[in-house]
């Protein structure tokens, strides 16, 4: 041969070979965008509680239901199978196997028609990747072309797990782990050999292999595969079941039954979703922090609930319970039914903002309780107005004033005037910049006024039992979640001697006793705090309960805005609060821890004052260390005197004592200066008057002056009827050389 020759044949294979490697070169490094999708594409994620119980399995958008496993999670024998039935050289070619392409040709052209594939597995996976809605030699090109791209950017071992958690198997089915749960029942963990092998041959044809309506079929087929593992010594393992029968296979695929996905906590699961954090989507697998064993007992209480107080339109409810200490959620039951559509089953009552009544108190009084004030502090439970023109008259939920009052007793009884008193001593703007630091995002926009004080303004449950979980946890906040094993940063919003001045103060029965008496809705048998509200003539029932161990809030009402009849009372809601409780921790429970700053004294049960040997009543109290106490002076030999604020109470009925009114500053107390009065031509003059109450002044005599003259002279307690004439007014009271005026106006 010549040497031009021998150099013309040297180039062509050095041509070749460039041709060649620039091929491989191009399919190992060229994009494949693709592929990249499809590692992105979302797969259905199972939600386990905390003890690894599966609360659901989440479909994707369009239906399916796309589990994923680990290749290492996935059977050893599942994965013989598969490759028996589709691929038994997978691991000897790399992509395309040329003998199973000569092996099916010569099989397909002896028999006259396709009986043979000889698609690899990789080459099927690039099917799946960039599906084709037809079949021709050029998509079988391209076929080939990706599987080639795909086992040069891919391990054997990845484009297994890529084709076992993605093979499409009909019925919105696809991977391996999800059709072990449609046609067995099972997790494919628990599958037997037999019902693995007819897995194995659903996908060739699903309608004429599935074992739920064809299990003879399946059987067949599932056996052959069997078989030929059988031939192949090089496939068995040494635990490789060598003894089925044909009639295994059939009674195996006789025996299969659909499985019947959970569709635990439906509100719970709507809401992790919306959690960037939780990975739907994202994560196979999703372990959460709550309690199914917990929470079907929440459901099962408000079922009974809901059952109970149907006649009087109560007909739905909501519960949510936390970690105390650490702010995991243990039970999310938004609606006591979700599938009642009649009343809104589907509405989440966590989320869903309600007017919470007087459960917002304990907030207003731990703001108080870092602005000076004190458990024996006392406040005014009178006839009190606020405001100008839109005037405010708070009143309490029986109808009752107590005159002067603890701030213990006013808190645990849920008092509503000393409430309102205290926000308008406070000032809205603290008291709402401390609702935003607990997190009471719905209040953003809200302008509620002095009634926020009684919870007149809408909030979530889930604000709620977050918020209240900060006092056994020592004033700290953190944001309630999900997910097991996930730590969130906490805050201080209230110092610890406040939170556990305020869970003292809520486990207190005899505190308690002068708004609810001693309740058995209250009694647990361990230290527990309880805050109850009611709101919008008993629409929104509420309670919210802790202990050292567990926070929870419930709801109930309607989602229809229809109101309850009749008084139900916060009480029902109580009752489950109490005994989830009980069925969260037993019987036993940790002790609130007590305030450190702050020791017990003997107090006067009525003044809050250090007592002395006149006080007829006293009580122990919590008092800051190193700050002595006042004694009394509200007590003496000659009997008691209250201070001049409580005159009109204390003129409302007759009672022991006196009011020290003399040597207080002399001022109009009622009506507030700015008032505006509309005159009503349908009413005779004479009747439209206004009652004018005033107080203190050094004489016991006084003169009402309206617009410079005089209307009535008053001796004490001084008071007067003032007529209304329209227009703009100014009425002066004189006591000696002292004096007091406001303005008002008549419409």
């Amino acid at each position: 041969m010549s040497s031009g020759i021998k150099k013309r044949i040297f180039l062509f294979f050095c041509g070749f070979a460039a041709l060649c490697l620039s091929f491989l070169l191009g399919l190992r490094f060229s994009p494949y965008a693709a592929l990249d999708a499809f590692l992105k594409r979302p797969v259905s994620t199972r939600i386990f509680d905390r003890q690894g119980k599966l609360i659901q399995i989440i479909a994707l958008e369009d239906g399916v239901r796309r589990e994923w496993l680990p290749l290492e999670e996935i059977p050893p024998l599942a994965r013989l199978a598969f490759l028996q039935a589709e691929d038994r050289r997978f691991f000897q070619h790399h992509g395309v196997d040329a003998g199973a392409i000569f092996r099916a040709a010569f099989q397909n052209a002896s028999e006259g028609r396709t009986v043979s594939g000889a698609s690899t597995v990789s080459m099927q996976l690039a099917r799946i990747i960039r599906p084709a809605t037809k079949r021709n030699l050029l998509l079988k090109i391209r076929e080939a072309c990706d599987a080639l791209r795909l086992e040069m950017r891919l391990s054997k071992n990845q484009i297994l797990e890529l084709y076992l958690n993605n093979l499409p198997f009909g019925f919105n089915t696809e991977g391996l782990p999800s059709a072990a749960r449609t046609f067995f029942g099972r997790s494919l963990d628990r599958l037997t050999p037999e019902e693995i092998f007819c897995l194995s041959v659903i996908p060739r044809r699903p309608a004429l292999y599935n074992p739920l309506t064809q299990p003879e079929y399946c059987a067949k087929a599932a056996c052959e595969v069997y078989k030929s593992c059988l031939q192949d010594e090089s496939a068995k393992k040494d635990d490789f079941p060598s003894s089925l029968s044909a009639e295994d296979f059939l009674s195996a695929a006789k025996n299969a039954r659909t499985f019947s996905y959970p569709f635990e906590m439906p509100h719970f699961v709507r809401w992790l979703s919306s959690q960037e954090e939780a990975g739907i989507g994202d994560k196979a697998d999703v372990y959460t922090t709550v309690s199914l064993e917990l929470q079907h007992e929440a459901e099962n209480l408000l079922a009974r609930a809901v059952e109970r107080y149907a006649g009087n339109r109560l007909t739905n409810g909501a519960v949510l319970i936390c970690d105390s200490q650490s702010g995991e959620i243990r039970v999310w039951a938004g609606s006591a039914d979700f599938f009642n559509q009649a009343h809104s089953g589907q509405v989440d009552g966590v989320l869903a903002p309600r007017q919470p009544g007087s459960s917002m108190k304990p907030f207003l009084y731990a703001l108080a309780l870092e602005r000076g004030y004190a458990p024996s502090s006392v406040l005014p439970d009178v006839p009190l107005e606020f405001g100008f023109e839109r005037l405010y008259v708070p009143q309490n939920f029986n109808n009752r004033l107590n005159g002067p009052v603890r701030l213990r007793v006013a808190l645990a009884s849920s008092l509503n005037v000393p409430a309102v008193y205290l926000l308008n001593e406070i000032g809205m703007d603290r008291y709402l910049q401390k609702l935003s630091d607990l997190h009471f995002f719905s209040l953003a926009d809200s302008d509620p006024g002095l009634g926020l004080a009684l919870g007149n303004a809408e909030v979530s449950v889930f604000e709620l039992v977050q918020a209240f979980s900060v006092f056994p946890r020592d004033g700290m906040f953190t944001g309630l979640h999900g997910i097991e094993g996930m730590e969130r940063a906490q805050k201080r919003v209230f110092d610890e001697n406040t939170a556990r001045l305020i869970c003292d103060i809520l486990s207190d029965s005899s505190a308690r006793a002068m708004g609810f008496g001693f309740s058995r809705s209250f009694q647990t048998p361990f230290p527990a705090m309880f805050k109850t509200g009611t709101a919008n003539q008993y629409q929104n029932i509420t309670a919210l309960a802790a202990t050292p161990h567990y926070t929870v809030g419930v709801w109930m009402g309607n989602f229809s805005g229809e109101t309850v009849v009749g008084k139900t009372g916060s009480s029902i809601p109580a009752k489950i609060a109490r005994d989830l409780l009980v069925a969260a921790q037993g019987r036993r429970g940790k002790d609130f821890l007590r305030p450190a700053q702050f020791k017990k004294e003997r107090i006067c049960s009525l003044s809050g004052m250090r007592a002395t040997s006149f006080c007829p009543d006293t009580v122990s109290e919590y008092a800051a260390a190193g700050l002595p106490l006042a004694e009394c002076s509200w007590h003496s030999a000659s009997g008691t005197s209250y201070p001049a604020e409580y005159s009109a109470w204390f003129r409302i009925k007759s009672r022991k004592g006196e009011v020290e009114e003399a040597g207080l500053p002399l001022s109009i107390v009622s009506p507030r200066s700015r008032s505006l009065f509309y005159y009503d031509d349908s009413i005779p003059s004479s009747r439209q008057k206004v009652l004018v109450e005033a107080r203190g002044g050094r004489e016991e005599k006084a003169r009402f002056l309206l617009d410079g003259k005089l209307l009535e002279e008053s001796q004490r307690p001084f008071s007067a009827r003032l007529p209304l004439t329209r227009g703009s007014h100014r009425l002066t009271i004189v006591c000696g050389s002292e004096s007091d005026s406001i303005e008002f106006e008549v419409k």
